[in-house]
Order: structure tokens, then C-alpha cells, then sequence
């Protein structure tokens, strides 16, 4: 359990993890969508489905990859919701589902670990 160290959002967060979670998310958030952008900007719309389904399944490492984060993508917004649930903010994880849906785990989870983390500091 996190637990506050007095700090508040002036103090720069409570649990010294508010920096580098947004910075996390903010990187994550940038890189994705500097390689994911670009290429369904050259190849349309219908290409977002290359990031699913396409050249991935084709190797074996594809999809041991695509398997991996799939469970990591689960098993995070299960526990997640429960914990947004006991701290009542579910619309936060509402937002964390969707950025897995449409950016990527990697951007979701520092977020609503961040948004965690300022929950149990009463903001």
C-alpha cells in the first residue's frame, strides 16, 4: 500500500512516484504514437489491424509477444478495476482501458498507477 509522506501534489507526490510514472506515460504515450501514426498514416485506416493481427501472428516470437501482452493487458485491468473500484474512480480506469485500446498498455499502466497514486493522496 502506498502511504503519504506529507508531500501533496506541491510536494511533487506522495509516494515519490508521481514524476517518473508521468514521465513513464508521457514517453510511452510519445513513442507509441510516433511509431503507430506514421504508419497507418502510409497505409490507411485498415492497417490498424496490422498491429493485431497481421505480420505478428506469422513467427513465433510474434506471437508469444502478442500472447504476453495480452495477459499482461488483462491481468492489469482486472486488477485495476478492483482497485479503482476500493478507491472509487472508475472513470480513471475507464480512461486506462482506453488507452490500451488505443495507444497501448505501456501508456495505460503508468497512467493509472499515477492517478492511483494521487487517489490515495486526496489530490
Amino acid at each position: 500500500m502506498v502511504t503519504s509522506s506529507g508531500g501533496g501534489a506541491a510536494g511533487g507526490g506522495t509516494s515519490g512516484r508521481e514524476k517518473p510514472l508521468f514521465a513513464l506515460f508521457i514517453a510511452a504515450f510519445i513513442t507509441q504514437n510516433a511509431i503507430a501514426l506514421p504508419y497507418v498514416r502510409e497505409n490507411g485506416l485498415r492497417s490498424t489491424q496490422d498491429f493485431f493481427v497481421g505480420d505478428i501472428l506469422k513467427t513465433t516470437p510474434g506471437r508469444f509477444a502478442l500472447v504476453d501482452l495480452g495477459f499482461v493487458s488483462i491481468s492489469f485491468h482486472l486488477w485495476a478495476f478492483a482497485e479503482a473500484r476500493r478507491l472509487r474512480i472508475v472513470p480513471w480506469w475507464i480512461a486506462s482501458f482506453v488507452l490500451t485500446c488505443g495507444v497501448g498498455i505501456a501508456t495505460a499502466i503508468p497512467f493509472f498507477l499515477l492517478v492511483r497514486d494521487r487517489a490515495i493522496a486526496g489530490w
